[in-house]
């Protein structure tokens, strides 16, 4: 069995390995659920060359997944500014094909215990309301739905979310 190997993506190189991860995943995942359009729109918003560095420059830790010498995964976390005992999982998102395999799982440990060293006793996440497959993967892992986020991001486009949230010492080992 391939080991997981968890890496800070916090050069230039590693930001662009998860920049075309997030193309790939994204298409693959989202297009059923809100259309090409919304899904480029999207990437472009987030996962640009610029718009990585901004976020890392902003706080932002990034973490790929390498499983069987490839990146197969990656996360996001961010304090949240208006609320300091809470940090944000931005980013969650696993290549259908290490799917199952405890990759997400690793990356929601790693990301509970950069939340806990911010000093947030809670992860917070939006995932989209009819992306069925990962509430129910949230859920097992132990998040629960804490209400629903409709946003307007722009472009005609909306983000229609639930805000999942979970305590930072349920989803961390022990420490």
């Amino acid at each position: 069995m391939d080991t997981i190997d968890l890496v800070a993506a916090e050069t230039p190189a590693l930001l662009l390995e998860l920049s075309a991860l997030a193309y790939v995943i994204w298409h693959q995942h989202y297009t059923p659920i809100i259309g090409r359009a919304q899904v480029e729109y999207m990437l472009e918003r987030g996962y640009s060359e610029t718009a990585l560095h901004e976020q890392l420059a902003a706080g932002t830790r990034f973490t790929l997944a390498r499983r069987g010498g490839r990146f197969v995964a990656f996360a996001a976390v961010s304090p949240d500014a208006h609320e300091p005992a809470t940090a944000w999982l931005d980013k969650l998102y696993v290549h259908i094909e290490a799917r199952n395999l405890g990759v997400g799982r690793s990356l929601i440990r790693r990301a509970a215990a950069q939340a806990h060293a911010l000093g947030a006793a809670t992860l917070r996440l939006r995932v989209h309301r009819h992306n069925a497959e990962s509430i129910a993967a949230y859920e097992r892992i132990g998040f629960g739905i804490a209400h629903e986020d409709i946003k307007d991001i722009g472009n005609g486009f909306v983000m229609d979310d639930y805000v999942m949230t979970a305590p930072v010492e349920r989803l961390a080992p022990a420490r």
